[in-house]
Formats: C-alpha cells, structure tokens, sequence
C-alpha cells in the first residue's frame, strides 16, 4: 500500500504537476492522522471497557463486603437489646436471685465489631484506573473506611477495657470467689455473691456506656453503608436493589403510620422532652432535638434505632394505645401516643 502512493506521488513529480504532488502528499498525511486517531480511539475504548469491567468487580466485592459487615453490626445491635433490657433489671433494682449468672451481670462478655476491607484495599489499588463518574463515591467510601474506622478501633478498644473484669476485682478480696467460679454462679448463694457487690450498678453503667459507644459507631457505619450500598447498585446500573431486605433500614411511610404522632411521657426517665413529635421525611421516621433531627431507623419488627444507639420499642398496651419504649442502654422511658 505504501509502494502504491509513493508511485502515485513520483508519476506526479515526473509530469512536473508539483502542486498536485503537494495537494496528494498533505491528503496522505491527514489520512494517517485519521487512521491513528481513530485506533487511539479504539484502543482507548478497549482499554476503558477493560478498566470499567475492572472496577466493576471491584464494586461488587464491596458490596459483598457490606453485606458481612451489616450482618455483623446486626448480630451487635442484637446483642446490645438483650444487655439493655437486662442491665435496666440491675439498675432499676428488679433482679433477683431467680435470675440466671448471665443476667446478673451484663457486663460479662466482649463483643468486636470489624470491617471488612479487602474490596475497598483493591480499589485503592487501581486508583490510576477510575473513571471519574466515581469520585463521589470514592469520597464517601474513603470517609467510611478511613475516619469511621478509627472511632470503631476506639471503641472496640474501650469496651474491651471494661469487659468481665469485675470478677477479677474479687478475687483478692473475697476468699468464697473460688467456690462461686466452680459452680459457675449457679447457686443462690452465687447469685447473692453478685447482688450484693456494692459496684454491681456502678461496673453495669461503665460497661454500657462502653457498649453503647460500639453501638453508635457501629450504627453510623452501618447507615452510612447502606447508602453507598445503594449508590454503587444505581452506579451499575442495577435496576432492583440487591440489598437483602433482611438489612434494610427504610420502611414506607404506609408501614410506618401507625408510629407517627405526638407522645407524651407516662414514665421513667425523661430521655425524650415530655411532649415529642415522631415524624416522617425522605423515606425515614425522625424525632427532633435542639441541634436539629434525629433519624430513627428500622431493625426488626417493631424495634427501631438511632445512630447514637437509641432503641425505640413501639407496642400497644390492652386498651390499644400505641406506646414508644426509648432506650439509651441505661435510662429507659415510656411515651404514649395523643
């Protein structure tokens, strides 16, 4: 092929036709031009679909990496309803010697929230290789795997601090520890043993103010998660969200109806000012405080939460009044719907 213009172009020297040897010879040379344009094009397109295929994957370990870590802050949240409702026992004087070891002491255990990472690691990884249309996204899941992460450390860290060393507190100090430690703290005179430890209240509330700080910054990730989650489905183009429903912290406003209203407090601690409202905006019910609104989010059946590790516990009492039950891990309070 370049033999053939290069005859095209000497026929034209040899006839002296030298403007038309020029005219050719600048036609050839945009001709070239076109030609690498257009395979610059092409292989930029290749390489661009490589790179968007690419970091598909990516995204989509991410999302898988998500889904272990809502289930994990689920299992937290769990645990913490239990520790609340028995911590408030202890602290409310209503625990007993009928109550079982584990119930007596709400500050047995250690629980650890962790994140998984490796998707966000990769994508780190092919930063060179990130449309733009992503920053946004990489933004807020740097914010999430970055600052989250250092609080969540934290309070692993505190709560670790205070866990299930107030036995060990005794041991030095009470010759019987021994004997309540080999039957497992199964006997009356075991559980006398823990009723009767002058710091049983003081050691519950250390404990869960410990937990509850897990519980926000674990409620805060996982709120924060679950939006990128969804965001990264409308970056794919995913249609239906592949969010299990099981995760899911949004309700309509229909299932949500009967929650909404004024409340007045009945009794307990006044957590809540005695006249709240319980509202509805984008999607999520919301109660309002001096710095402004605090989201009340789903977590089973008629359980809810706040990122600051609020419960909210809507039932109807036998004369079919709706009541909210609030929560903080250590103060409780019940308001009734007007």
């Amino acid at each position: 092929m370049i033999k053939f213009f290069r005859k095209i172009r000497q026929h034209f020297l040899s006839e002296g036709k030298t403007g038309k040897y020029l005219k050719y010879a600048i036609g050839e040379i945009i001709l070239v031009v076109i030609g690498i344009l257009i395979a610059l094009a092409i292989n930029d397109a290749y390489n661009n679909a490589k790179n968007e295929a690419k970091i598909k994957v990516i995204l989509t370990q991410i999302q898988e990496d998500i889904i272990a870590d809502l289930i994990d802050s689920d299992r937290i949240l769990g645990v913490y309803l239990r520790k609340d409702s028995t911590a408030r026992h202890i602290l409310n004087d209503r625990a007993t010697i009928k109550n079982t070891w584990w119930e007596l002491q709400p500050f047995d255990g250690y629980v650890n929230f962790s994140v998984h990472r490796e998707g966000y690691k990769r994508l780190m990884d092919n930063l060179e290789n990130l449309p733009q249309k992503y920053n946004d996204l990489l933004s807020k899941l740097n914010d999430m795997y970055v600052v989250t992460q250092e609080d969540i450390s934290i309070a692993n860290e505190n709560l670790l601090a205070r866990s299930d060393n107030s036995p060990f507190d005794r041991i030095y100090t009470n010759p019987e520890h021994a004997k309540h430690v080999m039957n497992n703290f199964t006997t009356d005179e075991a559980k006398r043993y823990i009723l009767e430890d002058p710091f049983l209240k003081n050691r519950t509330i250390d404990y869960m103010q410990a937990y509850r700080n897990v519980v926000f910054t674990s409620n805060r990730f996982r709120v924060t998660a679950t939006e990128l989650y969804k965001q990264i489905d409308s970056l794919l183009a995913v249609t239906d969200s592949t969010l299990p429903e099981s995760l899911e912290i949004h309700q309509s406003r229909t299932t949500l109806e009967p929650y909404l209203g004024d409340y007045t407090h009945i009794e307990g601690y006044e957590i809540f000012p005695t006249e709240s409202s319980i509202k509805f905006e984008n999607n999520l019910m919301y109660y309002e405080r001096v710095r402004g609104k605090r989201y009340i989010y789903w977590l089973q059946d008629n359980y809810f939460f706040s990122i600051r590790g609020i419960i909210f516990r809507f039932y109807k009492n036998e004369k079919g009044q709706q009541l909210v039950e609030v929560s903080d891990g250590i103060r409780s309070e019940t308001l009734i719907k007007n």
